[in-house]
C-alpha cells in the first residue's frame, strides 16, 4: 500500500514554478494589483509598466505606519490618478500588525479576475502575513501572482562593512547601522502562530542579515535550544560576499569556533562537547532570488526536527526567501513564525538604488495542493 505523503513531503516533490522575469505585465480589466509604499525608487516599477500595456484594472496601495514622509504613497496616488486607475488604501501598522491578513482580505473582497501581490516595497513581515492570508482565503491561487523587482544597487559597501567587521571584533559592544538598527520587539501574531507547540525544546530557523540586533534579541527574547542558519547567496557573482560578511558581522559559529580554540590551547573539552555544540547549530545556503531551494530547506528542516523540536521560523532573510517562508508557513501551521521588528531605520537614501529585472511567479502550482493536499 503506497504511503501519503506529508504535507512537507509533497511541498518538496511538487513541481514548484520558477521566478520568472519579464519587460511588461499586462494586468487588465477587473484585476487587482496590491502595491505597497516604501522608501525604494523600485516599489513603483511593477505599476509603472503595467499602466504601459494595461488599463481598467484596480489597485490597492499599503500604506505603512509609523508614517515617513519619504514613503512613495503620494507618488503611488499620483500614477492612478494619470492613469484614471481606480484605487483604494489600507493601513499597516508595523508596531501593531495583528491581524493584517483579514483586513487585506476584507478590503479586496472577492476579485473577478487576477491578483498580483507586488512585494517590491513590503516589509517581511507583510509578505508572509499576506501570502498565508491570500493560500488560506480559498482564492483561486491560478489566477495569483507574485511580481518583484531587484534593484540595480544594494547596500551596504563591501568596505562599509569590512571596517563595521574590524569594529565589532575590538568592541563586543558595537552594532553596525546600515539599514536598519535596534529592535522594537519580537512580534509574534496571532495568525502566524503554531497550531500546536508540545516539543519542550525550541529551534531557531534563522536568515543572518546586516542588522546584527535582530539574532541577538531572538536569543534574549525566545532562548532557543537549537539553531538552523539559512544563509543567502546572492545570484550575482559581484554580491557573493555578502554571504559570509554576514556571517562574520553576527559572529555566527563563534561557540564552534571558540570550543576548537580551547582545545589548541590545551583544555580538554572532550569530542563530545564538539558533537554536542555541533548539533545545537546546522547551516544551510539558499538562493536570494529562487525561492524554491529556500522553500525545499525549510520543508526539510521541518521533516527532520519537526516532531521533536519547536520551530520558531524568523523571516529576516531576501525578499524571495522572505515568499518562501510565507508559502511554508500557508501549508505547515505547527511552525511559528516571529519578527524582530526593526526600531530605527537609516536614511531613505541608504537604501537600494536604481531599477534592475522583475520579475513575475505564478502561484498556480500551489493552489493544485492547496485543493488536493492530506494535512
Amino acid at each position: 500500500m503506497q504511503r501519503i505523503l506529508r504535507i512537507d513531503e509533497q511541498l518538496v516533490s511538487l513541481a514548484k514554478q520558477s521566478i520568472q522575469p519579464f519587460d511588461s505585465v499586462a494586468i487588465g480589466t477587473g484585476d487587482v494589483l496590491v502595491v505597497c509604499a516604501g522608501f525604494e525608487l523600485r516599489t513603483l516599477e511593477v505599476l509603472r509598466t503595467a499602466i504601459r500595456r494595461g488599463s481598467g484594472f484596480k489597485v490597492l496601495i499599503i500604506e505603512y505606519l509609523p508614517f515617513y514622509a519619504e514613503n512613495r504613497i503620494d507618488e503611488l496616488i499620483s500614477i492612478c490618478q494619470e492613469s484614471e486607475l481606480q484605487y483604494e488604501r489600507v493601513t499597516y501598522d508595523r508596531r501593531h500588525p495583528a491581524g493584517f491578513g483579514r483586513m487585506l482580505l476584507e478590503t479586496l473582497g472577492v476579485p473577478t479576475h487576477r491578483l498580483f501581490l507586488d512585494i517590491s516595497g513590503m516589509s517581511r513581515l507583510l509578505i508572509v502575513q499576506t501570502i498565508v492570508a491570500v493560500v488560506g482565503s480559498g482564492q483561486k491561487l491560478r489566477e495569483c501572482f507574485i511580481t518583484y523587482t531587484q534593484a540595480a544597487c544594494y547596500p551596504p559597501t563591501r568596505q562599509e562593512v569590512e571596517s563595521a567587521i574590524l569594529e565589532s571584533d575590538r568592541d563586543p559592544m558595537f552594532a553596525a547601522l546600515f539599514l536598519s538598527s535596534g529592535v522594537f520587539e519580537v512580534t509574534i501574531v496571532p495568525e502566524l502562530s503554531a497550531a500546536s507547540l508540545g516539543a519542550n525544546q525550541s529551534r531557531l530557523v534563522y536568515f543572518p542579515s546586516f542588522n546584527t540586533y535582530q539574532l541577538i534579541a531572538l536569543r534574549q527574547e525566545l532562548q532557543p535550544s537549537r539553531y538552523t542558519y539559512i544563509h543567502g547567496v546572492p545570484p550575482d557573482d559581484e554580491n557573493r560576499w555578502r554571504t559570509d560578511a554576514i556571517v562574520r558581522l553576527n559572529h555566527i559559529g563563534n561557540t564552534i569556533s571558540e570550543a576548537v580554540s580551547d582545545t589548541r590551547l590545551g583544555c580538554d573539552i572532550g569530542s563530545d562537547t564538539l558533537a554536542a555544540v555541533s548539533k545545537r547549530e546546522e547551516h544551510f545556503e539558499t538562493s536570494t532570488l529562487d525561492y524554491r531551494e529556500t522553500l525545499d530547506c525549510l520543508c526539510r528542516t521541518y521533516g527532520n526536527h519537526g516532531v521533536r523540536d519547536r520551530l520558531l521560523i524568523s523571516p529576516t532573510g531576501s525578499k524571495m526567501q522572505v515568499v518562501a517562508v510565507g508559502l511554508f508557513r500557508a501549508f505547515i501551521e505547527d511552525v511559528q513564525i516571529v519578527y524582530p521588528t526593526p526600531r530605527v531605520f537609516t536614511e531613505p537614501k541608504n537604501y537600494t538604488t536604481g531599477i534592475g529585472p522583475l520579475h513575475i511567479l505564478p502561484l498556480a502550482a500551489f493552489g493544485d495542493l492547496a485543493s488536493n493536499a492530506s494535512y
